[in-house]
């Protein structure tokens, strides 16, 4: 499959808008942490008073500029989780108002999973069923050489802070999950980075386990604990919020500039099997001829960017779950387990088998 160069990359990555208000809040926390944060804004065309509206949007590009800037003033100082604690759930509107009022944590883990684009779209995030555990992973859409840890660090750390901070205790408790010395038990968050030096000064105050040079991006839930209540719990308010999530998310996705980001984009949040060209052309209001065309401009295909996603559950399910092959193939969609092997052999060269009885194996890929 083809792959943008970097300049042409940078320039897709201004096609997607992150709120204003995550910049202006990284701006603050800059500023708490002794810095001048009136120098994250040198040469951009706009300034902190232009963040102050609730509906305020930002090209990435300039957010990323951003992010650099900020890492290289307050990077070794825990910024990364400085800005997660400061991220509190009115911040993130409509996404955090149908996380806040789920009737559940796992719904609320749901809600997040299906619209986070609409908040962070350079990242993707995906559920996977564990057995006794669920694992929700979190990968990068586009390569941010240098500020991919501290992405990381921070989305997986907002994530962990907006849980502890909406689940109902008692729930919790009856559950048999009792918040023990600030923590709440099985829950585990992975990140690829080294742990850094910062790292030590605020472990005690993280309501969970941190585990750094691990293979994936991830936070662990012990899957009966997602059964535990929200402390706001409306299911009518949840779904209304969820409504607008999602009239926003298609309106976005329609008005993408790239169609296979966008295409792949929606297919991550989809649970298998995953539609047809013909299903996905009528989500874009296009003909499947048209969908086609334009895809053959990016120099790709529909059944190339299915076959990419599919690799990368694959992948996922493989190394994190206790699933058999078969119930995998299933998950994905295979009605039949000889078309998965095929397919996984082709993908990876080796058998599912071998593959998860260990070795080198590839990564999922970055981008289309």
């Amino acid at each position: 499959m083809a792959n943008a160069g970097p300049e042409k990359e940078r320039q897709m990555l201004g096609l997607f808008l992150v709120p204003g208000v995550y910049l202006r809040v990284l701006a603050e926390t800059v500023g708490k942490l002794g810095h001048n944060e009136r120098q994250l804004f040198e040469g951009l065309s706009f300034c902190a008073e232009d963040l102050k509206a609730n509906d305020s949007r930002i090209f990435v590009t300039d957010a990323i500029v951003m992010a650099e800037r900020a890492l290289k003033l307050a990077g070794d100082q825990g910024l990364s989780l400085m800005l997660a604690r400061e991220l509190r759930v009115t911040i993130h509107g409509t996404l955090g108002l149908a996380a806040l009022t789920s009737p559940t944590m796992g719904e609320a883990i749901d809600s997040v999973r299906r619209y986070l684009q609409l908040r962070v779209p350079f990242l993707a995030m995906n559920i996977n069923d564990g057995g006794d555990r669920v694992l929700v992973t979190l990968r990068a859409e586009f390569d941010v050489p240098g500020l991919y840890h501290f992405l990381a660090e921070t989305v997986g750390t907002t994530l962990l802070m907006l849980t502890d901070q909406l689940i109902d205790r008692s729930s919790a408790e009856e559950l048999g999950f009792p918040l023990t010395d600030g923590k709440i038990p099985g829950i585990k968050v992975h990140l690829t980075g080294p742990e850094p030096a910062y790292f030590r000064q605020f472990a005690d105050h993280l309501p969970a386990e941190f585990l750094y040079q691990q293979r994936e991006e991830m936070l662990i839930f012990p899957k009966k604990l997602l059964e535990a209540r929200m402390r706001l719990a409306d299911a009518d308010a949840s779904k209304m919020a969820r409504d607008q999530c999602e009239f926003e998310l298609q309106k976005a996705l329609k008005d993408q500039g790239d169609i296979t980001y966008a295409i792949r984009n929606m297919l991550h949040i989809m649970p298998g099997p995953l539609p047809s060209l013909e299903a996905m052309a009528e989500r874009f209001c296009v003909s499947s001829r048209t969908l086609k065309r334009r895809l053959a401009e990016k120099d790709t295909t529909y059944r190339e960017i299915v076959e990419q996603v599919l690799k990368d559950r694959a992948i996922q399910l493989l190394r994190y779950t206790n699933q058999s092959v078969s119930e995998i193939a299933y998950e994905l969609g295979y009605a039949d387990l000889s078309n998965f092997s095929r397919a996984f052999r082709k993908w990876t060269g080796k058998s599912a088998s071998e593959f998860r009885e260990g070795g080198a194996d590839p990564a999922p890929e970055m981008g289309p």
